[in-house]
């Protein structure tokens, strides 16, 4: 199991996220490749002519030819990056070739204006290069966290739907027999007592006797095999979609900025260029007028626009950001009237960035969304699975305890009686009655004694049968000593383990698609039942050492050992596990 990192809320969160993104090996793509060229031929124009119209003219051919430059100093950035297969080197390598670029582009234009236009740009180099850096990373990231969790998204969905289908066979399967258990016991009480009857219709020997208990020996496992079917893996039935919901237009798509997010990610952009034309004063004053322009914006978006998936949603949230964009360049103009066309840049960088920002958001929220419905269907399918099962496999397993126990118990008693001499008819007499009560029973409530008589199969209750259910998804290798099979007889203690296995399970399938997983039973000095699940799977390296990443459960842990990661959980009991039962002297090994 892999368990991602970063999941959390706050700045660990978010610088969690980012870095995933940029070190997934598609940083550089085609999308910000377009939206770079947009930014840098269009947007981020340098200053010609004091950013007249013949200027600006000038100046998009001067930033559309560096930008093909830059892209081909890029190449063997893209090319590394992915072929690199440290994550680290990955991300040095991107970032260092982006921050290099973003630097170059301002003497570069200044090289190319001056060779075609016989001009040079205008501006001081360092409010440039940082205005060029932070425009670039935000670009960059923001497309490349959108992609990377769009991403993340679809390889939940497929790990889910190939964990799904073999479960959902299995389903099937166990559903189809539990409705058929009744008619097979059915049957077999009637096989039983017709071939009883016909034996104490005859004289009665000791080889009568052995040869109905060698009847009912088969027939008792002929059940166990039917018990053991309805808990073996079955072949998925026919492809399985988890895909219920419609293709997603742009209006699904196009969700609320996060507050201010526009607005921080624009001003922290622009705040060179504001302090170099017109002091902090003027950029202090330009900083709260985009707050204000965002706050309103945002409510607008919130409130004003029709739902997702609206035909109309996608113009209104472009009008309102549109506006929002003009009330930018008005602000720019009134703070600083002399900036000429550079001032216009709002109308096209504020509708783009929230567009961009919205896109990353729905992104982010979409591979949440699969992620939490990845788990919850996983551990509610296993549990289907376990439910079902036991429906058809519980009432066997009690039917062949009984046979076990009490069928064949009174044969025993019967043949050493007809041994010595003909049973008497008070001797048969019984026999009939503790046989046809032992018949009765058969069919009448589940009972937990029985079934575990009845069973050889590994661990009883919610953890084996959890633990069955998982067996159609992994390899599972399962080792409990006597005294941590004695704690599972506490109901609560069961439910609570299977709970945990169940948690890592999800993880192990959800995030890896891990194949095979070992469970181990131990009981601590303080009497506590500790579970361990481990599966193949790499922790983030700053979590190797920590405890309860991944889980919010109390008292668990996920750390890496070697090459598995490995949930461990400590629960109380209520059972004195230190004098198992007869029942439970061997270690458990499935």
């Amino acid at each position: 199991m892999t368990i991602e990192g970063g999941r959390g809320s706050g700045l660990g969160g978010v610088v969690a996220i980012w870095w995933r993104a940029v070190t997934d090996g598609a940083f550089y793509n085609r999308w910000s490749a377009f939206l770079s060229f947009v930014l840098a031929a269009v947007v981020g124009v340098p200053t010609l002519h004091g950013a007249s119209v013949e200027g600006y003219l000038q100046a998009v051919v001067v930033g559309g030819l560096a930008w093909f430059v830059l892209a081909a100093l890029a190449m063997p950035a893209v090319f590394a990056e992915r072929r690199l297969r440290s994550r680290w080197a990955r991300g040095v390598v991107v970032l260092t070739t982006l921050v290099a670029v973003c630097i170059i582009r301002t003497p570069l234009n200044d090289v190319l204006s001056i060779w075609i236009w016989g001009i040079g740009t205008t501006g001081a180099f360092g409010p440039r290069a940082v205005t060029n850096v932070i425009s670039g990373l935000a670009l960059f990231s923001l497309v490349s966290i959108a992609l990377s969790e769009y991403g993340r998204r679809r390889a939940i969905n497929a790990r889910l739907e190939r964990a799904l289908a073999p479960m959902r066979a299995r389903l099937e399967r166990a559903h189809a027999q539990a409705a058929e258990v009744d008619e097979v016991l059915a049957a077999t009480v009637r096989r039983l007592r017709a071939s009883r009857d016909a034996m104490l219709a005859r004289p009665v020997d000791f080889e009568t006797v052995r040869n109905y208990a060698e009847e009912v020996r088969r027939e008792s496992h002929l059940l166990e095999a039917r018990a053991d079917a309805a808990v073996a893996s079955a072949p998925p039935s026919g492809p399985v979609s988890i895909v219920t919901e419609k293709r997603r237009s742009v209006s699904d798509r196009l969700m609320a900025p996060p507050w201010l997010s526009v607005a921080l990610i624009y001003a922290l952009a622009t705040l060179p260029f504001s302090i170099m034309q017109g002091g902090i004063a003027i950029a202090a004053v330009g900083f709260v007028g985009l707050v204000l322009i965002d706050l309103t914006a945002g409510l607008a978006t919130r409130r004003l626009l029709p739902a997702p998936g609206a035909p109309w949603r996608p113009l209104s949230f472009l009008l309102v950001w549109v506006l929002a964009g003009g009330a930018v360049v008005a602000m720019s103009l009134v703070l600083l009237p002399t900036i000429g066309m550079v001032g216009l840049v709002g109308s096209i960088a504020i509708p783009g960035l929230a567009i961009v920002i919205s896109v990353c958001t729905d992104a982010l929220r979409e591979a949440n969304r699969a992620a939490a419905r990845s788990q919850s269907l996983l551990a509610q399918a296993a549990q289907d699975v376990a439910t079902e099962s036991a429906r058809a496999s519980d009432p066997l397993r009690h039917a062949v305890g009984i046979l076990h126990g009490g069928v064949q118990g009174q044969c025993v008693i019967l043949a050493a009686q007809a041994d010595e001499q003909q049973p008497t008819a008070s001797e048969v007499a019984h026999f009939r009655a503790r046989t046809d009560a032992a018949f009765y029973r058969l069919r009448g409530p589940v009972n937990e004694q029985e079934v575990d008589r009845g069973s050889r199969h590994g661990p009883l209750g919610s953890l084996g049968r959890v633990i069955s259910a998982w067996r159609a998804v992994l390899d599972i290798s399962y080792t409990a000593p006597a005294e941590a099979t004695v704690a599972l007889s506490d109901p609560e203690t069961d439910a609570r383990a299977a709970e945990v296995v169940t948690e890592a399970f999800v993880n192990a399938v959800k995030h890896s698609g891990a194949r095979e997983a070992t469970v181990r039973l131990s009981v601590s000095t303080e009497g506590n039942l500790v579970v361990t699940a481990a599966s193949p799977g790499t922790l983030p390296a700053a979590d190797r050492r920590a405890s309860g990443i991944g889980t919010r459960r109390r008292n668990t842990r996920i750390i890496q050992v070697g090459a598995d990661v490995v949930l461990e959980s400590v629960l109380p009991v209520t059972s004195d596990p230190t004098e198992p039962p007869a029942s439970a002297t061997q270690e458990v090994t499935s």
